[in-house]
């Protein structure tokens, strides 16, 4: 064996990272044992190696540091992809390792073995490959320093991601008469400090600031901060400012208008010029929000300043005029001290939009009101029932849509969501893994019935974490399709976009293992809630099943509902 993959785990373990997700294979033996027999370092079995890599993502979403993922050669590391890619877009850090067959095997029909050596292409941060040693020639340092270079990549100060490294076995590789003792390092571990020497285009943000009497701040998604939500709340005292917030930035206590995006659908064009901005400050990943994305590649303010630490320019509405390439919290700080103490203003911007959120919420009242067995209805009930200080989890497709149209409930509470490339799959896995590195803390995701029997096979592994609590709305079918514009207008080809399926929740709940409760309607709903966030053994499902005639009676009343 190959004993140079015990210096992968150890620097692994030097550089603090505290868990590894296997996926079964033979060519992997030697990092299995490597990363099994280290301490410091929890393994994670999962056999579906697509369920495996969303699995990883969702714990370093959590944990903001490296997660190692490892699978055998072949096609194996092809199932990676959809979580590497999504690790890439959300800038969650991932430390990939492929097992692989020795170079000169290549397309010479031996098994199991394709073309490895940097196959995830542009959706990692870096790309390297192991040499391939003789059993007595081994260069241990050159070892050392890619995965010290792999690792420090990962989580770079310009923003992390996910970083592969391929690395080729030769046989044998169970030949261990005992586990041979972890090599010496030798690099240390030199935390790089950024030290910011010049904060570029201070002044003509500065200036720009100063000039203009809308402002906006739009924070799209990232994880929780409260060193940012206490910059943040230094600017919304202004009646200049206005602050929105995507249901996913983890800032959403402290936008002023909670409602925007709703709101955006049932305002009048006349009413969306007012609320324009002459200046705006993006933020952070993308926004769930089309109207918002629609209206404001509609509108082209004096000055969009986008403010990120990576340097390729980002300009998702067409009106971008400087990107600021500088560390958030420090740029922020910067721009603090310079300007000093907001002075009282009398624009009353913000006011314009709290009243679109006040009119939201009224309408947004009336409508909840009329107890339709509809899923806006019931998503608005449990996001108020979601306990504080816990953690919601959002599919894609509807469900993101349904809490960012209802807005996120004012309390305490962490969001995230694959918003990344925004698929389905690995919806599951991804929640799994949260819920791995949230011990303690409530999880619950909202889903769609195909995101669940999709991701399926996330069940497929031992110890599932009993904090997870999840919850399905199933309508039968990808129902979505059925109320966007486009697919609704073609009948004849509808079922190609919608799926329809008799697939049971309760059947796949019974096979794994897993509590199992259902509500079809409003009498047993709160009983539904409180039974799945009782205590129990394993995690629990919650399925709400629709009936389609009621569903889309109550979602299109939702569509044409108009606000003053």
């Amino acid at each position: 064996m190959q004993q140079h993959v015990f210096t992968i785990a150890k620097v692994c373990q030097h550089y603090g990272i505290e868990n590894a997700v296997i996926c079964p294979g033979s060519r992997s033996a030697p990092l299995v044992f490597a990363f099994t027999n280290i301490t410091g370092i929890k393994c994670y079995s999962v056999i579906d190696e697509r369920s495996a890599a969303f699995m990883a993502l969702g714990m370093a979403q959590q944990l903001q540091k490296p997660v190692v993922l490892i699978c055998t050669s072949g096609t194996a590391c092809l199932n990676f992809f959809p979580a590497v890619a999504e690790a890439f877009y959300q800038k969650i850090p991932l430390l990939i390792l492929t097992a692989d067959r020795p170079p000169e095997m290549l397309n010479q029909q031996d098994g199991q073995m394709i073309m490895q050596k940097g196959v995830f292409g542009k959706h990692v941060l870096g790309s390297y490959e192991l040499l391939s040693y003789q059993e007595e020639n081994v260069d241990y340092k050159l070892t050392e320093k890619i995965v010290l270079n792999a690792i420090e990549e990962s989580t770079h100060e310009s923003g992390f991601g996910p970083v592969h490294i391929n690395v080729p076995l030769r046989e044998p590789l169970y030949n261990l008469p005992e586990i041979p003792s972890f090599p010496e390092l030798h690099f240390h571990n030199e935390k790089k400090i950024l030290n910011i020497t010049q904060v570029p285009f201070l002044n003509d943000f500065s200036n720009a600031w100063k000039a203009s009497k809308k402002k906006l701040i739009l924070v799209g998604q990232m994880p929780p901060d409260s060193n940012l939500s206490n910059f943040l709340n230094t600017f919304i005292s202004q009646d200049d400012v206005v602050l929105l917030a995507d249901i996913a930035s983890n800032q959403h206590e402290i936008s002023n208008a909670g409602l925007f995006d709703f709101g955006l659908q049932h305002v009048s064009k006349e009413q969306r010029k007012d609320l324009a901005p002459d200046f705006i400050l993006s933020i952070g990943g993308p926004i769930v929000s089309k109207s918002m994305k629609l209206w404001l590649k509609g509108i082209k303010p004096n000055y969009h300043f986008r403010l990120q630490a990576q340097a390729e320019s980002i300009d998702t509405y067409q009106n971008l005029t400087q990107l600021l390439e500088a560390e958030l919290l420090p740029y922020l700080e910067a721009f603090i001290s310079l300007k000093g103490n907001a002075e009282p203003s009398k624009k009353e911007y913000s006011i314009l939009w709290k009243l679109l959120n006040n009119r939201a919420h009224e309408a947004l009242k009336v409508f909840h009101e009329n107890k339709i067995w509809c899923e806006p209805n019931v998503v608005n009930k449990i996001l108020a029932e979601i306990p504080e200080n816990s953690q919601l989890q959002l599919g894609n497709s509807a469900s993101v849509r349904w809490a960012s149209w209802l807005g996120a409930p004012l309390k305490a509470l962490q969001i995230f969501s694959n918003r990344g490339t925004s698929g389905i799959d690995g919806t599951i896995s991804t929640a799994i893994g949260a819920a791995r590195v949230q011990a303690g803390k409530i999880v619950t995701l909202i889903c769609g019935d195909l995101s669940l029997f999709y991701d399926q096979n996330a069940f497929w592994q031992n110890d599932l974490p009993s904090n997870l609590k999840i919850i399905i709305l199933n309508n039968h079918s990808g129902n979505i399709f059925n109320w966007i514009d486009g697919p609704k207008n073609h009948p004849d080809t509808l079922s190609y976009f919608t799926t329809p399926h008799e697939l049971s929740v309760k059947k796949l709940a019974d096979q794994f293992g897993l509590n199992y409760f259902q509500s079809k309607e409003w009498s047993n709903l709160q009983e539904g809630i409180d039974r799945l966030y009782a205590p129990q053994p394993n995690i629990s499902i919650l399925e709400l099943s629709f009936d389609e005639v009621e569903n889309m009676k109550g979602i299109n009343a939702f569509k044409e509902l108009v606000i003053g």
